[in-house]
């Protein structure tokens, strides 16, 4: 049988000694909570402002607006990992959310929430994404046409 293994003493390497200090000082300190969950203010039934369809509920001056972007653009608007649309909300300062599904439709119902100017901005970048690749013709066709 082999013996377990040999732990030194605290006293004997000043790296266990310092994480046994500050492991015991986070233990005795009260807990903080950094970033409480909405939760912790409206209950979990509550929804969040944006999500409210009640254009009032989400602030004073702020409102929603619902476009339709045709389905095969919605990738192009949502970007690689959410990077477009991420971008898009910064630069109007309005809340942009697309609908999951297109219903078989060939358009798609997305909700802009914010001032009636962001919501104006972020229309126009919208439109300008499905303007531009209208006029880049069909997609995945590479330059040379098969030349």
């Amino acid at each position: 049988m082999s013996s377990p293994p040999q732990v030194s003493s605290p006293a004997s390497n000043p790296l266990l000694a310092d994480a046994l200090v500050r492991a015991k000082a986070l233990a005795s300190a009260k807990p903080v909570l950094k970033r409480p969950s909405e939760e912790y203010f409206e209950g979990p039934d509550q929804k969040k402002p944006f999500e409210q369809n009640n254009m009032m509920a989400a602030g004073p001056g702020m409102s929603s607006e619902q476009v339709m972007v045709p389905d095969n653009m919605v990738g192009l608007i949502i970007g690689r990992g959410g990077e477009q649309i991420t971008k898009l909300q910064a630069e109007s300062g309005c809340k942009i959310q697309m609908s999951q599904d297109s219903q078989g439709m060939p358009h798609r119902l997305c909700t802009l929430t914010g001032s009636a100017e962001a919501i104006s901005i972020a229309r126009s970048m919208i439109d300008q994404i499905i303007a531009n690749e209208g006029n880049r013709g069909p997609r995945g066709m590479g330059g040379n046409m098969g030349r």
